[in-house]
């Protein structure tokens, strides 16, 4: 006969039965919240702890992850938990070089090593042009198009949709109302400074009767529409930079005071700042500047901004003859401003003063830097501050609190800007050879011949990557391959 389970246990059992799987259920959940938050058994020291997540990308995808020398299960992309501390990574796929990184990672710290780049163990250069001269070449932003210049004083330019395997080429050329023609007799230039976010606008200096200058406008999609900012506003900058992610708003610098103007209601501003040495942009309302000496003796960096009745200093500093450079950006969120002072670079964190709030910025690092700088400036994704140097470049890198910097491999002939190949690499043309760097100096690698003193970019497609070279008869422009075929 079978056994009667008593009356009585049966609620003492079942609630045995509910309260073990409540336990198991929350045991478990409590379990695979600990390795969403990188907890883990640290082999080590016997112990659980909150390690890291790495994050493992490439271009190409499908490279073979080696992790602190342990070939990993899968290829990029994918992602693994790891220990806190330094850990060694390379990514390994046929016919690339190899690629490789150190990274130090934090307890709850997500590692992106997700901007790798392989490059081809052979690169080989493909003429796609030739050009019996060529006086200057500039990329866009977002690497659709190449603006090449072949005669100095010709308002002629070759535009160069790059964007496909199959180039196109197009002539764009400055009406004759859009620059002051030379007198008889005097010489006229043209030369190239700089595109607008959008890719639909290039500023260009013009030079003429030897010596006066000012500043195009070329509308890339309507020639007949560039407009001349010094005849069409009344000023004569000496500086001009697009404002923002358009190509509509505008900063000039004149006289040492910076305005907007607004193309579209046709609009110069009220001076927004003054006695300005340097400045940069941070958007379409707001510049960061350091200014000249007053008559105290000091010098001030400030921010100022279209909506903001007057400047906001940020810092004061002796007028010592030290160079003294700001930049600003947002970073997830968070806001950055970074001031060179000589050799001293100080990073802050939080928000930023009013005329009548004190703001909360707070040190977020601080960083002693080799002397020579000539420029500063944060990346375009907001997460380098990078400072131009005589034989190079120093960068923070503000998600890793890390500080690096970087030689160049062969030194240049003549002070260069720093160029960004995208938001992760730098490229050189140093010694009449295209090099890449990385933000923190990895990687670097020689790939083909380049021209000293002209451009390189990348396909938006990341197929292909251009730049100058020079040959006997002239120069080429040419590309090479980045992505094999299967």
């Amino acid at each position: 006969m079978k056994r009667q389970i008593s009356t009585q246990r049966q609620p003492w059992l079942r609630t045995a039965v509910y309260s073990f799987m409540t336990l198991s259920v929350a045991v478990i959940v409590t379990l695979l919240m600990l390795v969403v938050l990188g907890y883990q058994f640290n082999k080590k020291d016997g112990r659980i702890e909150q390690g890291g997540l790495l994050q493992f990308s490439s271009v190409p995808s499908g490279a073979a992850v080696t992790l602190d020398g342990s070939v990993f299960g899968s290829v990029t992309s994918t992602k693994s938990t790891v220990d806190t501390g330094s850990h060694y990574v390379q990514y390994n796929l046929a016919n690339y070089r190899t690629w490789q990184k150190t990274i130090n990672i934090v307890a709850g710290q997500i590692g992106w090593l997700s901007y790798a780049r392989l490059i081809p163990k052979t690169v080989t250069p493909q003429t796609l042009h030739e050009y019996a001269a060529l006086t200057g070449a500039l990329a866009t932003p977002s690497r659709n198009y190449m603006l090449l210049h072949e005669a100095a004083d010709s308002p002629a330019f070759t535009l160069v949709n790059i964007q496909g395997d199959t180039l196109r080429y197009d002539t764009l050329t400055l009406p004759a109302t859009s620059y002051t023609a030379p007198t008889a007799g005097k010489t006229q230039s043209f030369t190239l400074d700089s595109w607008s976010a959008n890719d639909n606008a290039v500023l260009i200096r013009h030079t003429y009767d030897d010596t006066k200058a000012e500043w195009v406008l070329l509308n890339r999609s309507a020639p007949e529409k560039s407009i001349n900012l010094n005849t069409t506003y009344g000023i004569t900058p000496s500086k001009a930079q697009f404002a923002g992610s358009g190509d509509r708003l505008l900063y000039v610098r004149t006289d040492n005071t910076v305005r907007r103007i607004n193309l579209d209601e046709q609009t110069l501003s009220r001076p927004l700042a003054t006695n300005v040495d340097n400045f940069t942009a941070y958007d379409e309302k707001t510049i960061i500047y350091s200014t000249t000496p007053d008559d105290k003796a000091q010098r001030t960096v400030s921010y100022a901004a279209v909506d903001v009745t007057d400047p906001v200093v940020l810092d004061s500093y002796p007028a010592d003859g030290q160079p003294l450079f700001a930049a600003m950006g947002s970073y997830f969120n968070q806001h950055y401003v970074a001031i060179v002072h000589g050799q001293s670079m100080v990073i802050r964190t939080g928000s930023l003063p009013t005329l009548t709030d004190k703001g909360s910025l707070k040190t977020f690092a601080t960083q002693t830097i080799p002397a020579g700088i000539s420029n500063f400036e944060i990346s375009r994704n907001n997460r380098f501050f990078m400072a131009q140097l005589p034989d190079g470049y120093a960068s923070f890198d503000i998600e890793l609190h890390k500080y690096d910097k970087t030689t160049w491999e062969t030194q240049p002939t003549a002070p260069r800007q720093i160029n960004w190949l995208d938001d992760y690499m730098l490229w050189s043309d140093y010694g009449g050879q295209l090099r890449l760097y990385e933000f923190d100096g990895a990687n670097q690698q020689t790939l083909m011949p380049a021209a000293e003193g002209y451009v390189a970019s990348l396909s938006s497609n990341d197929k292909y990557i251009y730049d100058i070279a020079k040959t006997d008869k002239g120069y080429n422009l040419q590309r090479a391959l980045l992505i094999l075929q299967n």
